[in-house]
């Protein structure tokens, strides 16, 4: 179990009900990091949507064999998105510093989200944004770099 409060500070639980939130904070587990320490790599199968609770991650992606830091998540913020989607990570993800992150099982999740479809609806859109919305910035950041990345 995780906070309450913590589940209700996150941006992509918004619209859940109390009742809701409440279930996802039971569902949560609370998962500590050392600094430099991989949360997951690429093409892992992802069971577990995560929220921050304490320190940063770095979201990351490869080029040839060079990680490219694409995002910083700080406490609040979802990642590991992409475990509600297709159940296995398109991006790595590395402690920045001592962290420790909610784990929610993508599993009990889904049960939740099955109690009400509007909201399971909204969860999912803002998933997409967010997903949309850091490949965007990685395309930026791939121009910016210029044709070593290429």
């Amino acid at each position: 179990m995780v906070p309450v409060q913590l589940i209700k500070q996150c941006k992509i639980f918004k619209m859940f009900s109390d009742k809701m939130i409440e279930q996802i904070a039971s569902i949560g587990i609370p998962v500590t990091y050392k600094a430099n320490e991989m949360l997951f790599n690429i093409d892992e199968p992802a069971d577990n949507l995560a929220v921050l609770m304490k320190g940063r991650v770095e979201i990351l992606t490869t080029k040839r064999t060079q990680f490219i830091p694409i995002h910083i998540v700080m406490p609040g913020e979802a990642f590991a998105l992409s475990s509600m989607i297709t159940g296995r990570f398109v991006s790595a993800a590395r402690a920045a510093e001592d962290s420790e992150v909610c784990a929610l099982p993508v599993d009990k999740m889904n049960a939740i989200l099955e109690q009400d479809y509007k909201v399971a609806y909204f969860f999912m859109k803002q998933i997409a944004i967010l997903v949309s919305s850091r490949l965007l910035r990685i395309h930026y950041q791939l121009d910016a770099a210029g044709p070593g990345f290429a």
